[in-house]
């Protein structure tokens, strides 16, 4: 949701002076990041109940 927001934010003039495109990239990033360790972490769990 935050994503979309800012992509819509991005095409108000009153934000005009805002780096959004790089706002979004960088959220996305940390986005991927966090979904990348929740499965990490789900994986991690797996591992350690069959020992």
């Amino acid at each position: 949701m935050l994503v979309v927001a800012l992509i819509i934010a991005k095409h108000l003039p009153i934000a005009a002076g805002l780096p959004l495109s790089q706002i979004t990239g960088i959220v996305c990033f940390m986005f991927a990041i966090y979904l990348s360790l929740r499965i990490y972490n789900a994986e991690l769990k797996k591992i350690r109940a069959e020992e």
